[in-house]
């Protein structure tokens, strides 16, 4: 785990830990000053007033380490560089600890536990890497200080007046003084890395039950979409269905029960109507298969390779040519370039293109124009179906390309259709990898955009794919 990680992870108890050592550092500055104060009454004359300038110097780095902890807490990212400040403090107090042991007897002063102190908390703070480059500074430290003072380069400020140097047990204390200090860092690395390494697993624990939550909660959401989907779906799918069945059913009924007789003129429409009923039940169940073949990944036809758009355009207004006349339509082609993709199921295209150019044209007024642009821009064919049209009002904007879905002025202006033509060519497009848009105001027309990507390559076509599945 890298560093900033790891550091996140421990930053909440490092925060405390240096609010601990910052509160103890009161009590050590309160303590050498006391020391220095009262050294003198009992014989000590070289702790004042030098005990007093530590206990003052390590006040006044406190108050400026409560300040910056202080501000991180306050800061967007609390916890940065928490890490240099432990380091920092504890080579700040190492020093501070060093020049008390120079006044208070050097390598023979009392104060030298404290190092081993230090060296305990400093080790639950930060890394034991760190610990044995102070442990080894503070003891290359000590020895300096000794041979300063043995050469009386430095002045010797024994405890007890008149005391001197003593070699032998000097030598014993720097042993002993390098010893504790390498030791204690290891043992106390020793114990608290197994506390750390679970600390660490635990939060990656944590961490990925957080993640597979949130995947989960999103599945159970799109889960709950589609079940809302699904039983919309069926319910109007039901409804589409029922409708016509039971004006077919009506029909039959008054010519089975002798209400009608089917060689009259009122026979001839009732069977008339029933037919057209079917007819239209025919192509609702067709459009609800093709719809439910596409959703299935069941294609028409093998994906093939190289697919020109402009062609299966150009084809499109060949066959909807003669459609457009009959309603005083015209169809105006407005291509850019040439869109080739690398990837199509040409059947599924023209179904697409062939249903917004239909409804184009169908939605048009007598004399209106439908305009299909083509342009290629960002390595994708851009085409809008434009037609200035009874336009969608806005509340039905979002809704068109869901299944059965009809504006009422739609159904005002043409009785007939499924509202599954759009529903299609949107499940044909993302198919492709592309998208469809729909911009409309009521009255005015409308343009639907269709963004295909050029080289999109599809999942049966991906490395270690399955077959394609097709309906041809």
């Amino acid at each position: 785990m890298s560093q900033p990680r790891f550091a996140y992870i421990f930053a909440p108890a490092l925060y405390g830990r240096l609010q601990w050592f910052g509160r103890l550092r009161w009590f050590a500055a309160g303590g050498l000053a006391a020391a220095s104060l009262l050294g003198p009454y009992f014989g000590i004359t070289a702790v004042w007033p030098s005990l007093f300038i530590v206990a003052c110097v390590i006040a006044l780095y406190n108050v400026l380490l409560w300040q910056l902890l202080r501000l991180r807490k306050q800061h967007v990212h609390p916890f940065v560089n928490l890490r240099y400040i432990a380091v920092g403090q504890t080579a700040i107090d190492l020093a501070a600890l060093m020049v008390a042991v120079h006044f208070t007897g050097g390598i023979q002063s009392p104060l030298l536990p404290f190092f081993a102190f230090h060296m305990t908390v400093g080790t639950l703070m930060i890394t034991a890497r760190t610990m044995y480059i102070l442990a080894g500074a503070s003891c290359l430290g000590a020895a300096a200080m000794y041979l300063l003072e043995s050469r009386s380069i430095l002045q010797f400020h024994p405890i007890n007046p008149g005391e001197s140097i003593e070699p032998l047990s000097a030598a014993l204390s720097m042993i002993t003084l390098v010893i504790a200090l390498f030791g204690i860092v290891y043992l106390a690395n020793s114990v608290t890395r197994s506390f750390k390494e679970r600390n660490i697993e635990l939060y990656r624990t944590t961490d990925q039950l957080r993640e597979r939550s949130v995947e989960l909660q999103r599945a159970l959401t799109e889960i709950s979409e589609i079940e809302k989907r699904k039983s919309h779906y069926m319910r109007i799918s039901a409804h589409q269905l029922r409708s016509p069945l039971g004006t077919i059913k009506t029909s039959l009924q008054v010519l089975a029960e002798g209400y009608a007789d089917p060689a009259t003129e009122r026979g001839h429409k009732l069977l008339s109507g029933a037919v057209e009923r079917v007819d239209t039940l025919l192509e609702t169940v067709n459009d609800l298969l093709e719809l439910a073949k596409i959703r299935e990944g069941i294609l028409k036809a093998p994906w093939s390779r190289d697919v020109m758009l402009n062609q299966v355009l150009a084809d499109l207004f060949d066959s909807l040519g003669t459609h457009a006349d009959d309603r005083n339509i015209e169809l105006v082609p407005d291509f850019v370039g040439v869109a080739i993709l690398d990837w199509g199921v040409p059947p599924d295209l023209v179904h697409a293109f062939e249903n917004l150019i239909y409804n184009a044209i169908k939605y048009s007024n007598p004399g209106g124009k439908v305009t299909v642009q083509l342009r290629i821009e960002s390595e994708a064919a851009v085409i809008r179906f434009i037609d200035r049209g009874i336009g969608i009002s806005e509340e039905y904007v979002d809704q068109v390309l869901l299944e059965f879905v009809r504006a009422p002025n739609a159904k005002q202006h043409a009785a007939e259709g499924t509202g599954l033509g759009l529903a299609i060519a949107k499940e044909v497009i993302e198919a492709h990898g592309g998208r469809i848009a729909v911009a409309s105001v009521a009255g005015e027309g409308s343009t639907f955009t269709v963004t295909l990507p050029l080289h999109h390559v599809p999942k049966q076509h991906e490395p270690h794919a399955k077959p394609e599945k097709s309906d041809a």
